[in-house]
């Protein structure tokens, strides 16, 4: 302690012959001893913590303030010299250890105060001292780090300063020639902050000069790189953000060009790494999928009136064909108008299945359209037909028309697609179809009134490997169909065969079904059609001069 250091000076050497002298220096004597206040025991009952002052003064006793002059001439027993000094301070409640004991050096003090002077034989004689409920314990060093797990004489502390402006590093080596024996400085340039630790008086002086030199006038350079990505598949705005929440704070910053797609990132140097490893996630090729579709329409039978029992019809199917029954939790506007789905799996052929419901009933298909669209992304399929209507314009207050505009309605398949692809090369695909057929006419003939629109409304979401078709059916309607039959020559003389000619009208009960194919693709192969349309290439012929000339190829045509 820097208080011990202070007064250990006043020890003198040997001195012939002992005497003793008190002077209380105006001070009256105190026949009485005193408790040590509870200030003093509150502050000194708990287990002291390391860099705390541990100082005899800081007791508030009145005693301890009283000087003595004490001459030693011949060793003395410490536990003698410890119990006189505890009376001369006042003190009447003093437990001394056991192990306290031997003699002391030979001392001289002058006009000391108590306190000092019991500080110093107590850390010549590597004792410690503890307050707990009124009652000072005197003990070895040993025994105190054997109770609180430390020295009572280790005073360091330890303080972090973070620094504004000034570089640590050169900082550090300003306090190296500050700190005491013991005091350690640590500093780190990333963070621009110091590790102190020392005494609790180098402390306070250090800190002291790290608050005049941490001004704004000194630039501290942190140690950042600056790194440039050119982005390839990923939005720029969308990677900026998620740079942004990495950045180094007063440290990071990023820049962006969206027309080059580029970032300029600044960052130290550690950070960098992990700047560019969520860069390179995030930039990779996009996975698409190419959806091919066919929309059929079957004429139904009589055995299949209620729509297609498809357990039965793959049931005369290739046994290695199998169907899996999808639910869907989406609920269609009219109930007659029941969505259902499937799925082929084991490596259905799509051919094998159009073959098998022609055996229904006649069946073709109206639309095979393919697209293909980014992982994530929503694709739209319509197969719809413009059906118009007039819309007619009436005089204010009487029937006489003025105008008639021709309005359409869109009727038929409108089907949103949209894929996710997995690790495992499944993809989950959400469909949101809607199938609409006009079911009447309101006031009016077809066309002249307004078409009442029939619709079935779901949507599903299923997960299928790369390759498997999925079977969207259930939308059942009539269809009417209108021929002309007429008498053979008499039905073709004109204005008269038409008394030999006549319009036959059918109704006939129909399906429409959605089959969809969800492949992986990854951009560099052509799209091609489903697998059970492929064509055979056609052979090349040679043509030019003779049997020895060369010849050039072209494809047969």
């Amino acid at each position: 302690m820097t208080g011990l250091r202070r007064h250990l000076k006043l020890a003198a050497a040997l001195v012939v012959g002992a005497s003793v002298v008190f002077c209380p220096d105006g001070v009256a004597a105190q026949e009485d001893g005193v408790d040590i206040p509870n200030a003093a025991v509150s502050a000194s009952s708990a287990r002291p913590a390391a860099g705390v002052a541990r100082r005899l003064a800081d007791l508030g006793v009145p005693g301890m303030t009283n000087t003595v002059v004490l001459q030693a001439t011949a060793e003395w027993n410490v536990v003698q010299l410890i119990d006189f000094l505890t009376q001369k301070a006042g003190l009447r409640n003093v437990v001394i250890s056991k192990g306290v004991g031997g003699l002391t050096t030979k001392l001289t003090f002058d006009g000391v105060t108590v306190a000092d002077a019991l500080e110093i034989v107590l850390s010549i004689n590597n004792l410690s001292w503890e307050v707990r409920n009124g009652i000072m314990t005197i003990m070895t060093d040993e025994e105190y780090k054997a109770l609180y797990g430390v020295s009572f004489y280790d005073q360091k502390k330890v303080e972090v300063v973070e620094l504004k402006y000034a570089d640590p590093t050169r900082v550090a080596t300003m306090l190296d020639k500050v700190r005491s024996a013991i005091g350690t400085i640590v500093a780190d340039s990333v963070t621009g902050s110091l590790l102190m630790i020392d005494t609790p008086e180098k402390i306070a002086e250090m800190r002291a000069i790290v608050s005049k030199t941490d001004i704004p006038t000194v630039s501290r350079v942190l140690p950042t790189e600056t790194r440039t990505f050119v982005l390839q598949y990923a939005d720029v705005e969308t990677i900026q953000n998620e740079i942004t929440a990495l950045l180094s704070k007063e440290a990071g910053m990023v820049r962006s060009d969206k027309r080059t797609k580029t970032l300029i990132v600044t960052d130290l140097a550690h950070n960098m790494e992990r700047i560019a490893q969520l860069v390179k996630t995030f930039d990779r090729t996009p996975r698409q999928v190419f959806i091919e579709a066919k929309i059929v329409e079957t004429a139904l039978n009589d055995d299949y009136s209620m729509g297609i029992n498809w357990q039965n019809m793959f049931q005369s199917l290739d046994p290695r064909f199998s169907l899996q029954t999808v639910s869907q939790p989406g609920l269609p506007t009219a109930p007659a108008l029941t969505l259902n789905y499937n799925t082929i799996v084991s490596g259905g052929d799509l051919s094998a299945v159009l073959e098998a419901l022609k055996a229904i009933g006649e069946t073709r298909i109206l639309s095979n359209p393919h697209i293909a669209v980014m992982d994530g992304q929503e694709a739209m399929i319509e197969v719809v037909e413009d059906q118009p209507y007039k819309e007619v314009t009436l005089e204010s207050g009487t029937t006489n028309v003025t105008g008639v505009t021709y309005l359409f309605k869109k009727v038929g398949v409108q089907l949103a697609v949209t894929p996710r692809i997995n690790d495992d090369r499944f993809v989950t695909v959400t469909i949101k179809p809607e199938i609409s057929s006009i079911s009447q006419w309101y006031d009016g003939a077809p066309q002249e009134g307004t078409p009442v629109i029939r619709k079935a409304l779901a949507e599903t979401m299923v997960m299928v490997k790369d390759g498997v078709t999925i079977i969207i059916g259930g939308l059942i309607k009539d269809r009417r169909d209108v021929s002309s039959s007429q008498v053979p020559v008499l039905g073709s003389i004109p204005l008269i065969g038409k008394l030999f000619r006549y319009d036959v009208e059918s109704s006939v009960n129909t399906e429409t079904i959605v089959f969809l194919t969800p492949r992986i693709i990854t951009g560099d192969e052509p799209f091609l059609l489903m697998k059970d349309t492929k064509k055979t290439p056609k052979p090349l012929r040679p043509v030019g001069g003779g049997s020895g000339a060369s010849k050039e190829f072209k494809p047969l045509r």
